[in-house]
């Protein structure tokens, strides 16, 4: 059994955009969010939505409440996908630009980055709150700085392709 939608039906007027919006060429998803608007005007269910358009029910849903929070200018906006970015971009930049730095011209009493080292560095100095020695690895890869592996290697990582 389907929940019952309490999502308002487009508006005339929003119709005939959507009309119009469909003359235009279109990503697949879009298209989609119209057609289910268009479906939705013509008093079907979400269920049976999802049947004509071959989509989860779920989907249908989302397209709705999207369309009552934001309108028809959701029909435009992406579907914002996975957990938003912990880092800044200020903040990675800084993570890299202190990794790019030998430790003892900071004034630190070893010759060279762990990540443990450099994480507690940059929980002391508040350029971060908190981050797992995992995470700042793969922040680390992104902007290609590799810490070295053997003692005869010198102390400051490298960064290739610079």
């Amino acid at each position: 059994m389907s929940r019952p939608l309490s999502v308002r039906k487009p508006s005339p007027a929003e119709l005939r955009r959507v009309h119009q919006w469909l003359e235009k060429p279109l990503q697949p998803w879009q298209r989609r969010r119209a057609e289910v608007l268009l479906l939705r005007s013509a008093n079907l269910s979400a269920t049976a939505i999802a049947r004509l358009l071959q989509v989860h029910v779920n989907t249908v849903y989302a397209d709705l409440r999207d369309f009552a929070r934001h309108g028809f200018s959701s029909l435009s906006r992406p579907r914002t996908v996975g957990a938003p970015p912990r880092l800044s971009r200020e903040q990675i930049e800084t993570v890299w630009r202190l990794a790019a730095q030998s430790p003892t011209t900071l004034g630190l009493p070893f010759g060279r980055w762990t990540l443990a080292k450099l994480r507690g560095v940059l929980i002391r100095e508040k350029v971060v709150k908190s981050i797992s020695r995992e995470h700042l690895r793969r922040v680390l890869k992104k902007g290609d700085i590799h810490f070295a592996t053997s003692a005869a290697s010198s102390s400051a990582p490298t960064r290739t392709g610079v």
